[in-house]
């Protein structure tokens, strides 16, 4: 089923109304995280908890602080795994978005 002019105007609306209040919260975009546990040497249960975190940037990209990664507490990764959701989120609406304006605005 096809949606009319202002169903499209009407869901475009939506989606910016909803990126602009994701965007009003910390978010972050284009990074993963990573889970490290212990390892060489140390005893099977220190291998198999986690002992601290590491947000990664993809290949050619940079974090803000201008490295390749940067460690992450523990006590932190909750709300990193947050941020990074929101950030996706963020991403996929922007793709909607762009579709939305392909279609409203034929050249």
């Amino acid at each position: 089923m096809r949606k009319s002019k202002t169903q499209l105007e009407t869901e475009r609306g939506e989606i910016k109304a909803r990126i602009d209040r994701l965007k009003s919260k910390p978010y972050r975009t284009g990074v993963r995280l990573d889970l490290a546990a212990a390892g060489g040497t140390a005893s099977a249960k220190s291998q198999g908890d986690y002992k601290y975190g590491r947000l990664r940037a993809g290949r050619g990209k940079l974090l803000p602080n201008g490295k390749k990664s940067e460690y992450v507490r523990l006590e932190d990764i909750p709300e990193m795994q947050v941020e990074i959701e929101r950030g996706k989120t963020i991403e996929q609406l922007e793709r909607r978005l762009k579709q939305l304006n392909a279609i409203l605005t034929p050249d």
